[in-house]
């Protein structure tokens, strides 16, 4: 099988959102500084580059990242190249999704952009109508490669309510550049935090061989 990392790397002076604080990689400990050992620490919000949103981000009394439904961290995804839109709309994916699909990842022109610039407020979104549908159908895992599912100027946050407030993990900063739109299996581990309304995650496809 194939395994391919969808995650993006942490690093010093990455794009982040806009008033979230930047990201402080420190070495504290070297050992060309005669330490025994090389030991460093890390400052960065818990929705920094890849990570998982929990209901508690927008639902007062909602779940933590701890108390997520384990069994959401891995299964079947399905891949939806988006092409060039800007605006993931009902219509857009309503022909696409499989009536048995449990958990989605939508691939955009974001993963063509390293996160190394000023922020872009103009990144893709999931429109209401889209989380909605997608709630409908059952699905219960949402994945994007922008650092939000929602709308920049959004001021109502529809998007990430809907989702969350029926339990929908939502996994956002994906980096998806390369993969083809399909089904794969998906390994999604957010650090357990207790208490966090978030957490970065490592992402992970698993891609079967191909048997010719």
């Amino acid at each position: 099988m194939r395994i391919i990392d969808i995650t993006r790397p942490v690093f010093e002076n990455m794009t982040v959102w806009p008033g979230d604080g930047g990201v402080l990689i420190e070495r504290t400990g070297s050992i060309n500084g005669e330490d025994v050992a090389n030991t460093s620490r890390i400052s960065i919000g818990v929705h920094t580059g890849t990570h998982v949103d929990a209901p508690l981000h927008f639902i007062d009394g909602g779940k933590s990242i701890d108390q997520l439904d384990i069994n959401l961290i891995t299964g079947t995804v399905t891949v939806i190249d988006t092409g060039n839109e800007r605006r993931i709309t009902r219509r857009l994916i309503s022909d696409i999704l499989a009536d048995d699909c449990k958990a989605v990842f939508f691939k955009t022109l974001y993963s063509n952009i390293p996160l190394t610039g000023s922020f872009d407020t103009d990144y893709p979104d999931l429109e209401p109508d889209a989380a909605e549908f997608l709630t409908e159908t059952g699905v219960r895992v949402v994945g994007i490669d922008t650092l939000s599912v929602e709308r920049y100027d959004s001021r109502g946050f529809t998007v990430h309510k809907t989702l969350l407030s029926r339990e929908v993990l939502i996994v956002e900063g994906l980096c998806l550049k390369g993969v083809t739109a399909g089904k794969y299996e998906y390994i999604c581990m957010p650090m357990l935090i207790k208490g966090s309304d978030g957490a970065p995650a490592r992402v992970v496809l698993i891609q079967p061989d191909t048997v010719l």
